[in-house]
């Protein structure tokens, strides 16, 4: 592990915050890019990259603390160090949303059709985080026996990097939507299929990492969150294509 990139003076860049950092100039590339193809005025969208940059961090540092509250009940200010890594994604994710759909309303923007393009900018940059995480050592996987098991510096046993697992999947996400992309019929299907992408992802990628559990069987809470990510966004997506079907034959008719 590697989690210092560099000391300049008093300063300390570490290999988290930095590869965060490049994940959220690789996602704002992408949204201002395809949003400008959308018709969308890129002020807007770096205004509303601001609040999502500052929703992204408080959503997933309040997240992974309330998770890890022993580990920082006896030591508040740990919960401001977020450079040191212990973000939730998936605490970022419902401040953002919540973020976006005030932003949308505000703005009287439509929410399928800009989600669409914040879909394809979150998932350009989520490989970065977790590249960030294997650096950090962080996210780290169960023992296993395999030859690529990877040895992190808090014990001598091999682990799964689930961290690099993760980035894999976040690349293989990000292509699935660049491809539906391009075949896009309706506004709001790249938004919910990279949620129920993400959810699918995750719920497996927590058979090798070690998460809290919830108690429920074998289930950890990712993989409890993930279920109900995926049942919501499988619904609205249905719903939503339905209701293009239904706008599209009326069209017709008309």
């Amino acid at each position: 592990m590697h989690p210092v990139l560099f000391q300049f003076g008093p300063f300390t860049v570490t290999s988290y915050g930095f590869m965060v950092a490049l994940g959220i100039l690789a996602g704002l590339f992408v949204v201002v890019r395809v949003g400008k193809r959308a018709g969308f005025d890129t002020d807007i969208l770096l205004d509303l990259a601001l609040y999502l940059v500052l929703a992204g961090v408080i959503g997933s540092r309040a997240a992974y603390v309330f998770l890890e509250w022993e580990q920082y009940g006896t030591e508040p200010l740990a919960m401001l160090r977020v450079w040191d890594g212990g973000l939730s994604f998936f605490g970022a994710l419902v401040l953002c949303l919540l973020v976006v759909i005030w932003f949308t309303r505000r703005r009287r923007l439509s929410l399928a059709r800009l989600g669409d393009v914040l879909a394809l900018g979150v998932a350009a940059g989520y490989p970065f985080g977790r590249i960030g995480c294997y650096l950090n050592g962080c996210c780290y996987g169960l023992p296993t026996d395999h030859a690529f098991g990877v040895m992190f510096p808090f014990d001598d046993v091999l682990r799964h990097p689930t961290q690099l697992y993760s980035a894999g999947a976040g690349v293989l996400i990000f292509l699935v939507l660049l491809f539906l992309s391009r075949k896009r019929s309706f506004d709001g299907l790249l938004m919910w299929s990279f949620l129920i992408l993400y959810g699918g992802y995750r719920f497996v990628i927590d058979f090798w990492r070690v998460s809290p559990p919830t108690g429920i069987e074998t289930l950890t809470i990712g993989q409890l969150v993930s279920l109900v990510v995926m049942v919501v966004s499988g619904l609205a997506l249905w719903f939503t294509w339905h209701r293009s079907k239904a706008g599209a034959g009326g069209n017709r008719a008309g």
